[in-house]
């Protein structure tokens, strides 16, 4: 396992330091390892392109008469 040190903002510190001390089943190392786990996942837009090419008929324009639209 590589050890790693970074600088953060003070205020972000206090935050992380405040979420530690609010969850203390909630490690340093964890919490470091599941945000970059997020941050850094490779994203796969294949499922999201094919779902914007369902709708291929609409009964009408959506930007003239939009369903939250107001005069």
């Amino acid at each position: 396992m590589t050890q790693l040190t970074i600088e953060l903002p003070d205020q972000l510190a206090n935050e992380l330091n405040t979420y530690l001390a609010d969850n203390p089943g909630e490690t340093l190392a964890n919490l470091i390892q599941e945000a970059l786990r997020v941050k850094l996942v490779p994203k796969d837009t294949s499922k999201l392109l094919e779902l914007a090419g369902v709708v291929t008929d609409a009964p009408r324009g959506t930007a003239e008469h939009a369903e939250d639209f107001e005069d």
